[in-house]
């Protein structure tokens, strides 16, 4: 029998979120059209095939940034920049919006809160200061601004994990839990390597 924990985790969104019921309607919209065609996708099709539903809570690093730009004889310009570093694949941005965020304290099974493979506070400030020079400082053509870390935070952004087994169409889909939106391209970064800062 899995083990089962009690932990307070943060997660990306708020507690409501889409249920198992709701699934296969977004799983469908995922699907692109020739898909749909080819194996002869509908509602039933879906019904009959899905064989396993799973909610997992996947880590991921948010970082509050103050950027400091520097245009004398003026006062240096101050703008707050969030970034977010995916805690398996290392694949990383900056976010256009300030992500909600809210607490859930309950009873979960072990595999179901992916543990982070970047988990260190040095290893996690690297990824934080390659966005920083790589994504930020590039739009600064001549002097460089100054960064100032606010602070980061281990958060968990909630996915149905969806097992489909037809003889036409065989597929794991992700589905953020919170929009319903496919995060099929999140997932394949998982068994990449090409984000990974080297160690």
């Amino acid at each position: 029998m899995e083990t089962m924990f009690r932990k307070q985790i943060t997660i990306l969104g708020q507690p409501k979120q889409i249920s198992e019921d709701q699934l296969n309607r977004y799983i469908f919209k995922s699907l692109g059209i020739m898909t749909k065609v080819k194996n002869k996708v509908n509602q039933h099709f879906l019904e009959q095939h899905v064989k396993r539903k799973e909610l997992l809570y996947h880590p991921m690093w948010l970082a509050k940034i103050l950027v400091i730009a520097d245009r004398k004889p003026f006062p240096p310009k101050k703008i707050p920049k969030m970034c977010f570093i995916d805690a398996i694949s290392g694949y990383r941005g900056l976010l256009t919006t300030v992500p909600s965020t809210s607490k859930k304290d309950e009873p979960f099974r072990t595999s179901f809160v992916i543990s982070p493979e970047i988990k260190e506070p040095d290893e996690v400030k690297r990824y934080i200061k390659d966005v920083q020079e790589k994504q930020i400082n590039r739009s600064y053509i001549l002097k460089k601004p100054e960064h100032q870390l606010i602070e980061y935070d281990l958060v968990y952004l909630p996915l149905w994990k969806v097992q489909m087994k037809s003889s036409t169409l065989t597929k794991d889909f992700y589905i953020n839990a919170n929009t319903g939106e496919s995060e099929e391209y999140l997932a394949k970064q998982w068994k990449s390597k090409r984000w990974l800062l080297n160690r």
